[in-house]
């Protein structure tokens, strides 16, 4: 499965409090996932995301910020 920094500038699905968002992945910091929309941009903070994934992908459940990946490899 692909990790966040890789999803960078793709369409994607992001559940964050119960809601789906869709958007093309903009930026992931330690405290924002933000996406741009159909019609706005959104930001979304980490603790209230629970699942982010490739546009029709299969699901990816993330417990912690950390589970993601970074792309820099320790």
């Amino acid at each position: 499965m692909p990790d966040i920094q890789s999803m960078i500038g793709k369409e994607v699905e992001v559940i964050a409090n119960g809601m789906r968002y869709e958007g093309i992945l903009i930026e992931v910091s330690d405290s924002e996932v933000h996406l741009k929309g159909s019609f706005q941009y959104v930001s979304l903070p980490v603790s209230t995301v629970s699942e982010v994934k490739l546009k029709g992908s299969e699901s990816r459940s993330l417990e912690r910020f950390s589970d993601w990946g970074t792309g820099e490899e320790a």
